[in-house]
């Protein structure tokens, strides 16, 4: 969070980057793992449960889905198969929360004092403020899609680590 604006104290770009790779890291070890069964259960091809198959059997399909090679391991070794491809994510997902959070002020506080009575002048002085976020954002937005690559490697190795 910012200071308020009465404050002495000026936003560092230190302390954005900084909490931008944090909040990067700490979704890459809460998602992760949700986004690889996700991405599993929707590459699947062949049925988990049919007609004729008991719940254990279906149980156990699933866990092969979700698990795949370490279906028959322990807890331990099956949690830690829910990370392939980490490498791609933490350089995405870090990459672009550094980026986003980080960036976006920057742009913002640009724009501000290059622009900022252009807004006012074109948008009056609460809407001005509102499309000058605005712009700021949609400018990081754009600059985003050059990430994207490094999310589609995390995906293939999600759902294909062999290839």
């Amino acid at each position: 969070m910012s200071p308020p604006g009465n404050s002495k104290y000026k936003e560092s770009g230190t302390a954005r980057l900084l909490g931008a790779g944090t909040s990067g890291i700490l979704e890459l070890f809460t998602f992760h793992p949700v986004d690889t069964v996700a991405k599993r259960l929707m590459s699947n091809t062949e049925r988990i449960h049919g007609p004729g198959q008991t719940t254990a059997q279906s149980l156990s399909k699933l866990n092969q889905v979700i698990f795949r090679d370490a279906a028959a391991k322990a807890t331990i070794s099956k949690y830690l198969s829910l990370f392939p491809g980490l490498g791609y994510a933490a350089g995405y997902k870090v990459a672009q929360r550094m980026y986003k959070f980080g960036g976006q002020p920057v742009a913002r506080d640009f724009l501000e004092h290059h622009y900022g009575q252009s807004f006012t002048r074109a948008f009056g002085d609460r809407n001005g403020k509102a499309m000058l976020h605005a712009t700021a954002g949609s400018l990081i937005g754009i600059g985003e899609v050059a990430l994207l690559p490094l999310d589609v490697l995390k995906i293939k190795r999600q759902t294909n680590p062999e290839a």
